[in-house]
């Protein structure tokens, strides 16, 4: 039997990565290791201990979700094929130095990160979108008692809280302060570009680094401008969008429900479902509401979100913001619908709710779709016919 080795994490979809690789003909090797360590010599130690693994095994090749340098570091020493597929968004890890390794096999579900790599001169990045478990989903479904219904549905975080790391930022008042809120605001009313990097001038960037110091990693290939755009202001930027778009159906006559971890008891009149499980609580969500929102994090700059294929793979109707590589593979009006601004939003949720046998034809099409060409087998075999 044909063995892989797979150090693994808890991650989102882990286990149907595993599931699609053993219906594949695969033994999986699992071997549990932190996503990331800050001591050098642990991770020193840790590299050495993946050397002895992959080195006591006959494996193909070793498999991560995400990109980990430590992993890519072991891989180059034993000379061994290295495939890790990336569906985070920030993931500062592929612009380490070691994702142009030759063994190497990187693939990327947000197309415009790999343009960027590859802009740099990085031949080790593939472009690769997510996946559903059509089959896992349905006996979730099937096996479920009857959930309720609602109108509208999100599930996600609001990202309300800022890191502690950022804090210094939000706390100032001068005119840093209003050129980031400035940026912020006209990057909200944008859908299909990102210009939040492109827009922090070194004046700028000196500005944060005195109020805020971001230290760039060693061996790394990102800048500070990016680290800034996407781990701060990416995240407020889907903050204000998601907390308008949850404050404005909220008070609307419908039934809509928010399923975040998160105290949303500053928004009146939001119905919080709280944290739900991604296995066995979310597919009912996605089968069971009329409509389901997908409000990309604003670091995805072209990419279509995991939450996106769960919601078609549950067969339920999807209505997103605009995101270039859903085109590439998706009919909108005919597998999913998206929306070009807030108030479109609003009122793309009146006419589907009003329009039943148009909404349950879209979320039939998706389905299919999804079933037919993007399962986690689909991808599988796709990583295995770049990579042999």
């Amino acid at each position: 039997m044909r063995k892989i080795f797979f150090p693994e994490w808890e991650s989102l979809g882990q286990d149907f990565v595993i599931r699609a690789f053993k219906e594949e003909g695969f033994q999986v090797d699992l071997y549990p290791i932190p996503q990331s360590e800050p001591d050098q010599k642990k991770r020193g130690n840790l590299a050495e201990e993946l050397v002895k693994q992959i080195l006591a095994g006959d494996y193909e090749f070793v498999f991560t979700v995400n990109f980990l340098p430590v992993v890519a570091i072991a891989c180059k020493a034993c000379r061994i094929k290295y495939l890790a597929w990336v569906y985070d968004s920030p993931c500062v890890e592929v612009y380490s130095e070691t994702v142009a390794y030759d063994t190497n096999y990187v693939f990327i579900f947000d197309r415009q990160t790999c343009f960027d790599l590859m802009k740099k001169g990085i031949k080790t990045v593939f472009y690769l979108p997510m996946a559903a478990d059509v089959t896992f989903y349905n006996e979730v479904i099937e096996s479920a008692a009857d959930a309720s219904a609602a109108d509208i549905s999100f599930v996600g975080s609001l990202y309300t809280e800022t890191k502690p790391q950022f804090a210094p930022l939000e706390n100032d008042n001068g005119y840093l302060k209003g050129y980031l809120d400035g940026l912020v605001k006209a990057q909200l009313g944008i859908y299909g570009a990102n210009f939040l990097e492109s827009a922090l001038s070194p004046e700028i960037i000196l500005k944060m680094q005195q109020i805020c110091l971001m230290p760039q990693r060693v061996h790394s290939m990102e800048t500070i401008a990016w680290l800034y755009a996407n781990y701060y202001l990416a995240k407020k930027v889907t903050s204000l969008e998601r907390t308008e778009i949850v404050r404005r159906l909220a008070n609307q006559d419908k039934n809509f429900r928010l399923f975040t971890g998160e105290d949303t008891s500053a928004l009146p009149g939001v119905n919080n479902g709280g944290y739900i499980d991604y296995y066995s609580q979310s597919p009912l969500v996605f089968r069971n509401s009329k409509i389901n929102l997908n409000i990309s994090l604003k670091s995805i700059h072209s990419g279509i979100p995991l939450r996106a294929f769960d919601i078609m793979g549950c067969g339920g109707f999807l209505l997103s913001n605009y995101q270039a590589d859903f085109l590439e593979h998706f009919i909108p009006g005919e597998d999913f619908v998206y929306y070009e601004s807030l108030d479109d939003l609003q009122d793309k949720v009146e006419y589907y709710l009003a329009n039943e046998s148009e909404r349950c034809q879209i979320a039939k099409n998706g389905y299919d779709k999804v079933s037919s060409r993007h399962t986690y087998r689909h991808r599988i075999r796709e990583m295995l016919e770049i990579c042999h």
